[in-house]
């Protein structure tokens, strides 16, 4: 099925009219005869869009899409509300309700679909980063952000300039957001510099349609304005393209003439979803960096770093290009623990972290293994030069006493290295991360045993 819908009308006809329409376009309905039974129904099948009509007996538009909020469902469902009569007042009262959308009567089929398409793709789209992120109580999101945090920035663009600058003024008027008017060969400017649009007012214009649409699949695609809303402004006479637009990617579409108002209302809800949507990537964003990342010394953790070598292993089938992998490990570190305690082992394992990170190159890793224990891998590099670059590291830190607070004097510290070579394999030879990371440890036996403090490479270069 293509999603769960919910219909609520007290006319059995109506309901029946609504579930084969969308029953044929393979939607799985649901059919409530109350607000009632509607709020009973949607805590029970949980769906995916609510499809009400505004003429309940037992709930007024305000308190219906109140309470739907409030019941055991996901707060992002939409609300579509069903008005008998198309005018400014009836479309404002129910935006201001809190519904998704409005619908008037009688019912634009083909226009109902691709509404119904298009917030439902942006529902799923904001489940999916959910599913990603955790759940939106452990996320902060438990409640709905309340209005867009600073003034959306909202450009508005026309094939013309002066219409473009006309519908700026009118919504401009009574709004705290920032409006820039711009013409259509002039959109691209925007999305230089830092400052992008949150959101684009796209009015269609009736004698460049395909221009127009060519536009807004452009922005789609450009980074800086892949995630912004497009709020698509129609004249009576191109309507019918309304679904067209809609399933082109326009988040929302408003036809006939505009009342400012209602697009200012448009507006907001579109910001509204648009913040929430960047918290949830900018939160996927730092849960990622957290699965990779080592909370202690900032440094990459074995979950990057062991695929990372996996990477490069599969570059050298065909690179001429030898690399090397290192394992360094710190220096008789259960000593600092012992008698310094563990904050000051930490404070230690932090300041090595900090050297080897700011001793490396731009194309090398350095990670942190677990425990006292580091790996660095150079890329491109060889035998002679790896064992400088770790012998190099190794005076480094032995020259750095470590101040720590609460120890009076600083702490010295030393470290030994293992190294091993990866080079193109050859007679079909091939070499596993787990075989090259023996290697190191090997060879970093031999650096502990040889006094500590040094550098031991592999006897034989891994191939």
């Amino acid at each position: 099925m293509s999603g769960k819908i919910l219909i609520v009308d007290e006319l059995a006809t109506n309901r029946i009219v609504l579930k084969v329409k969308l029953s044929a376009a393979f939607y799985d309905v649901f059919q409530a005869r109350s607000g009632a039974e509607a709020l009973k129904m949607a805590a029970r099948h949980k769906p995916d869009l609510i499809l009400a009509s505004t003429d309940l007996s037992d709930f007024d538009s305000n308190a219906f899409v109140r309470a739907v909020r409030a019941c055991d469902v996901d707060d992002s469902v939409p609300v579509i509300l069903i008005l008998p009569r198309d005018t400014p007042e009836a479309r404002i009262g129910a935006l201001k309700a809190g519904a998704s959308e409005v619908i008037p009567k009688p019912i634009d089929e083909t226009l109902l679909l691709a509404r119904l398409r298009s917030l439902l793709r942006q529902r799923h789209m904001n489940h999916d980063l959910k599913m990603h992120t955790g759940t939106a109580n452990a996320l902060g999101f438990a409640e709905a952000p309340q209005g867009f945090a600073r003034p959306g920035r909202i450009t508005v663009v026309a094939r013309q300039i002066s219409d473009a600058t006309r519908l700026r003024a009118s919504l401009s008027a009574n709004s705290r957001h920032e409006f820039v008017a711009v013409s259509s060969e002039h959109t691209g400017d925007t999305l230089n510099g830092h400052d992008h649009p949150d959101l684009f007012v796209l009015q269609i214009d009736p004698e460049a349609s395909d221009e127009s649409l060519r536009l807004m699949a452009e922005l789609r695609a450009a980074p800086p304005a892949r995630n912004c809303p497009i709020i698509a402004v129609l004249p009576d006479q191109i309507r019918r393209m309304a679904a067209t637009v809609l399933d082109l990617g326009a988040s929302d579409v408003i036809c006939g003439t505009v009342d400012p108002g209602e697009l200012t209302l448009r507006i907001a809800a579109q910001l509204e979803s648009k913040q929430n949507m960047d918290q949830l990537r900018a939160q996927l964003h730092v849960g990622l960096q957290a699965a990779v990342i080592d909370p202690l010394t900032g440094l990459y953790n074995r979950r990057y770093a062991l695929p990372f070598v996996e990477n490069l292993i599969r570059k050298q089938r065909t690179d001429e290009h030898s690399f090397a992998v290192m394992v360094a490990d710190l220096d008789h570190f259960k000593q600092v623990n012992d008698k310094h305690g563990h904050a000051a082992g930490d404070a230690v394992l932090t300041r090595v972290a900090d050297i080897l990170r700011n001793n490396a190159l731009d194309d090398d890793l350095v990670a942190r293994l677990g425990g006292e224990e580091f790996l660095i891998v150079i890329p491109e590099t060889s035998r002679a030069q790896a064992k400088q670059a770790a012998s190099r590291l190794c005076r480094i830190i032995q020259r750095t006493p470590i101040k720590v607070p609460g120890v009076s004097e600083p702490i010295q510290v030393t470290v030994s290295i293992g190294v091993a070579m990866c080079q193109k394999p050859a007679n079909g030879a091939r070499m596993t991360v787990d075989s090259l990371l023996d290697q190191a440890d090997r060879a970093l036996y031999g650096s502990k045993a040889g006094g500590r403090n040094t550098v031991t490479l592999s006897a034989r270069t891994a191939a």
